[in-house]
Order: C-alpha cells, then sequence, then structure tokens
C-alpha cells in the first residue's frame, strides 16, 4: 500500500469518529448538572431544617439564662419568689407589664431582682420565640435537703416545621407545640 492511500484511510476512519468526543462531553455535563440539581436540593432541606433547630437553641439558652438568675437569687427563689405560670396550650401568652424599678438601671431589693428577672425572661428572652412561654416552679427535692427548680420553655414550631414541608395546608392554623424541660437542684 502506498503511503497516499495509508493517508487517505485515516482520514475516512477519523471522519466517521467526528463529534463522539463532543457527545462524551455532553454526556457528562448533563450527568453534571443532575448531580448539582441534588446537592442543590439537599442543602435547600437543610437551611430550612437549621430553622427549627435554631428556634430550639434559643429555648435552651432562655432556660439557662432563668436558671442562672434564680441561682443568683437563691434564697427568693427557695421561698417561691420566682414561681410562675404563663404557659398556654393556644394563642400568645400572656406576659407580664413591665418590672418596677429596673434593676438594670437601678439597685432593687431581692424581690424586686425576682419580678424584674421573671419579667426580663417573659418579655425579653421568650418573646424570641414563636408564641414562646415559660413556667418556673419550686418545690422541695425528693431529698428534702436541696430545693428542686423545674423551668419549662414552650415555643409553636408550626412556622418551622411547615418551612420543611411537615405541615399541610389544613393544619397551617393548627400550633405545633414543643417545650423544653429543665431540672435543677438549689
Amino acid at each position: 500500500m502506498s503511503l497516499k492511500r495509508v493517508t487517505m484511510n485515516l482520514q475516512k476512519k477519523s471522519r466517521r469518529h467526528f463529534g463522539f468526543a463532543l457527545l462524551e462531553v455532553l454526556i457528562a455535563v448533563v450527568v453534571l448538572a443532575f448531580g448539582m440539581l441534588g446537592i442543590a436540593g439537599l442543602l435547600l432541606t437543610a437551611h430550612k431544617a437549621n430553622s427549627s433547630s435554631y428556634i430550639k437553641q434559643q429555648a435552651v439558652q432562655s432556660a439557662y439564662d432563668v436558671i442562672d438568675r434564680v441561682r443568683a437569687n437563691r434564697q427568693v427563689a427557695i421561698n417561691g419568689g420566682y414561681a410562675i405560670n404563663n404557659v398556654t396550650t393556644g394563642g400568645a401568652p400572656v406576659i407580664p407589664t413591665a418590672a418596677s424599678p429596673d434593676c438594670s438601671a437601678a439597685a432593687c431589693s431581692a424581690s424586686q431582682l425576682a419580678a424584674y428577672d421573671i419579667w426580663y425572661w417573659l418579655a425579653k428572652d421568650l418573646a424570641q420565640l414563636p408564641n414562646g412561654s415559660g413556667s418556673i416552679v419550686t418545690g422541695a427535692a425528693p431529698t428534702g435537703s436541696n430545693t428542686l427548680v423545674i423551668v419549662v420553655v414552650q415555643w409553636d414550631d408550626s412556622p418551622a416545621q411547615s418551612k420543611l414541608g411537615a405541615a399541610s395546608q389544613t393544619q397551617a392554623s393548627k400550633s405545633n407545640l414543643a417545650q423544653f424541660t429543665l431540672q435543677t437542684l438549689l
């Protein structure tokens, strides 16, 4: 065979395969695009779930904040000065009027500080939660030597759940109450 004939055969073979690499690249790009759409869906779901997690973290911080306040004013707590309950099963919770005097700006007695702490907890901390409410119960512990403090924080988690698609349109008007309970001994 002559060199010219070999060259022509190679050119004919290369013409038959012309565009095959381009088709492989196109298929790879389509597969990559579907993979990226799947990853975007996962990121969107994770972002929506983060909303509920953030609210739960706020509830936990709120409970620990009031426990710290109770521990700082131990004797009034033992005497029942921190007892409060505005937990509701539906609707907005009742928030007491502002405490007088404002203990963040003026000196207060122990009982005035307890009233201020309760107001601050209900009006500032729990108000950050959707329909946030709470209760503080103090009483004798089973051993009798310590005082048991039970703090309950309640909120409506339905806004976060509806973002995740867990609540249907007919359930959107109903609340999805969640609670966090913390117990400690004084």
